[in-house]
């Protein structure tokens, strides 16, 4: 084979494995062309889809898409917006100017404002409500949103894009509520005003009744006359307490309750609870016990007449159920972060309990349980009032009850720190004192007990004189005296003869003694300072008032011999006072005569006025120490004449008169109205004579 021919072989060899590199490229090629146009047929297929779903969704959905080219003020719409407004297509506006002639001309300007600004880059996107005119002539709501989607090198807007939404339907319900609001607004105000008058209807023959009662009783009386005249006061103290009952309820179905802080003591709350107790549970034979974890700082910030509110709610439950026994007031600690404290109150009883299967429905308003408690009477309210109290502390409210053992109710509340006042009691040197504590009574011994051994004390335990005079004469054979002894007066001294031999023994004369015993209770002073105690701390008592009697006795000086804690020897009788010269401003004839009776046996010089303005002239005239100022009066009103006393004093720049608000109405508008005018002072009616003394005090 020539040279030539086996070069052109060659050649055609490698010519042919080209073609074949070739065709397997191009077959490579139209397989990945087949592909993609597959896969550009699927995305089509898919787009095409999202695209139906998109219209269907934005026709479901009443709203439609639009894109603005903001330098040429070309406008963009989704064919959906012609649809909603009733036009066709080629009708829809074609620039901004267009569009914006077309919103209602009370939207006009708020909705240019709100664009201008988005543009401005004052606002994330730009969004607004306004009314377009369909093609029927019928203005419609819309909701508008968009934002700029694209800007040129400079940071202008070059696209801005947003969505138009139908709102009609909404706005029309919102204008149909809202009329209905108004009308329920009217009929709550005229609601409000009716119960306000009714209110003051009720307790102003009310006030007369008691209060001409409460003067009778003062009078002198055959045992059958004070009998039937104890009943008519509890029968309208019981009715009070119904009309008092329905009266919150309906101001917390109304969400009318609002709290109102301030910083207070926690101390002067429960003294003030305990007063108001006291004398229901002597009226029934109960003891009263009280214990205030000394953790608890005294001072905090709440509403302090919402929580006196609810510590009565709940005693006075507890004293209603309750034959015998006694009643359990326990304030702890709960918890605190560096802003708030959280506290809890405990009242337990020794009543008669209620059944398991009734204690689900015991908060419930209007529930009154079975008619074994049922003859007991109530209005059923109390405890819905105080969930509903409670709730509004951010707290919560519970209880545990045993049918024919008792109940305790406990509800937790929080209050505002106050960190600067938060001082607590020193009791540095009670630490390591050894006391002995001699009472038969188990929750007696526990409630002291937990004190002491809060403040470091040693403590002994025993039931009986006896035993108490075995245990110190132990202590003394070993040299290890006691520091003191408590004794507890109702268990140990039934029989005072029998104490005094026992406490002859010379033993007894190397310890100090302080007795204690009930707030009412009869005791022979005598015989208890022959027997050689220094003190009588009367229960229920303070932290306070324990550690200063601990102290006192212990003190190694001789004590003058007294009693702690007994606040009716701190209450001053009307004629010890200084007679106050007093304008009565009253419009009601019986509440006129209960007034000045009153007045009168406390020695008080008392001036009536009708009314307001008569009021007012009388003070022109003359200097008074107290008005006592009724509110709702013919010709003016309470409110009134005290704002213009009050200006009378400021033109002459005088010493102001002490005022006080005597009203039917219980609302807080009501209180907040009196303070408002000028007013010192706020009592309701029918008021008590404690009440009114406090008020005298002051003045």
């Amino acid at each position: 084979m020539s040279e030539e021919l086996h070069q052109r072989i060659k050649e055609l060899e490698h010519r042919n494995k080209i073609l074949v590199s070739a065709a397997g490229q191009w077959d490579h090629l139209q397989k990945m062309y087949l592909d993609s146009h597959g896969k550009l047929h699927q995305r089509e297929s898919f787009l095409q889809e999202i695209k139906e779903r998109m219209e269907k969704a934005l026709s479901a959905g009443d709203l439609a898409w639009w894109d603005w080219e903001y330098k040429s003020g070309k406008i963009y719409f989704d064919p959906e917006r012609a649809r909603l407004l009733g036009f066709t297509v080629e009708e829809l506006p074609k620039n901004f100017n267009e569009v914006i002639q077309r919103i209602h001309q009370e939207d006009h300007d708020e909705v240019v404002a709100k664009i201008r600004a988005h543009i401005a880059g004052e606002t994330d996107c730009y969004e607004a409500e306004y009314r377009l005119q369909s093609k029927a002539g019928e203005w419609k709501w819309f909701y508008d949103r968009g934002r700029v989607a694209e800007k040129d090198i400079m940071g202008d807007p070059v696209l801005i894009s947003g969505v138009l939404i139908d709102i009609n339907d909404r706005k029309v319900a919102e204008k149909e509520l809202t009329a209905q609001r108004d009308i329920a607004d009217a009929s709550s105000k005229a609601k409000s005003l009716f119960l306000a008058n009714m209110s003051h209807e009720i307790y102003t023959p009310m006030a007369g009744v008691v209060g001409m009662a409460e003067i009778l009783k003062q009078s002198e009386l055959a045992d059958e006359q004070r009998e039937y005249l104890d009943i008519i006061v509890n029968s309208a103290s019981n009715l009070m307490s119904v009309l008092n009952d329905i009266m919150e309820f309906i101001k917390v179905e109304n969400r009318k309750v609002e709290l109102v802080v301030s910083p207070f003591s926690i101390t002067h709350l429960i003294q003030e609870v305990e007063v108001e107790t006291l004398k229901r549970c002597r009226d029934k034979g109960l003891e009263l016990l009280i214990y205030i974890d000394t953790q608890i700082p005294d001072h905090v910030i709440g509403d302090p007449r919402r929580v006196r509110q609810l510590l009565q709610i709940v005693i006075n439950n507890a004293i209603k159920f309750t034959d015998e026994g006694r009643v359990i007031l326990s304030i702890e600690f709960a918890a605190w972060d560096a802003e708030t404290i959280r506290i809890r109150f405990r009242v337990t009883d020794t009543g008669i309990g209620i059944p398991e299967h009734e204690l689900a429905s015991l908060f419930q308003s209007f529930t009154r349980l079975n008619t074994k408690i049922g003859k007991y009477g109530g209005s059923g309210l109390g405890l819905a009032i105080a969930k509903s109290l409670v709730e509004l502390m951010n707290g919560e409210i519970a209880v545990e009850s045993q049918e024919g053992k008792g109940s305790t109710f406990v509800f937790t509340v929080e209050f505002d720190r106050l960190v600067e006042q938060e001082t607590h009691l020193d009791v540095s040197m009670l630490h390591g004192k050894r006391i002995l504590l001699v009472d038969n009574d188990h929750v007696r011994r526990t409630s002291l007990k937990d004190y002491l051994l809060v403040w470091d004390c040693e403590i002994e335990e025993r039931h009986s004189i006896g035993e108490a005079l075995e245990h110190i004469q132990h202590q003394n054979q070993v040299g290890k005296p006691l520091d003191l002894t408590i004794f507890e007066y109702s268990s140990l001294m039934t029989s005072l003869g029998l104490a005094l031999d026992q406490f002859a023994n010379p033993e007894w004369l190397k310890i100090p003694r302080v007795l204690m015993a009930s707030k009412g209770e009869e005791i022979p002073l005598e015989g208890i300072k022959e027997a050689g105690f220094q003190l009588i701390l009367l229960r229920p008592f303070l932290p306070k008032q324990l550690a200063e009697a601990i102290q006192a006795a212990c003190s190694g000086t001789e004590p003058r011999f007294g009693i702690i804690g007994d606040n009716q020897f701190q209450e001053v009788s009307g004629s010890a006072r200084r007679a106050l010269k007093i304008l009565l401003v009253e419009d009601n004839l019986i509440n006129q005569r209960v007034a000045l009776v009153t007045l009168k046996k406390l020695g008080h010089e008392t001036t009536l006025a009708e009314n307001g303005k008569v009021a007012v002239e009388l003070f022109q005239k003359d200097k008074f120490d107290l008005i006592l100022m009724d509110i709702l009066m013919p010709e003016m009103d309470g409110l009134e004449a005290t704002r213009r006393i009050r200006e009378m004093e400021a033109a002459v720049n005088g010493d102001p008169v002490h005022i006080c608000a005597i009203t039917a109405n219980i609302n807080q508008e009501d209180e907040d109205a009196c303070y408002e005018a000028g007013m010192d002072y706020y009592i309701t009616k029918p008021f008590q004579l404690q009440e009114l003394n406090k008020i005298l005090s002051k003045v």
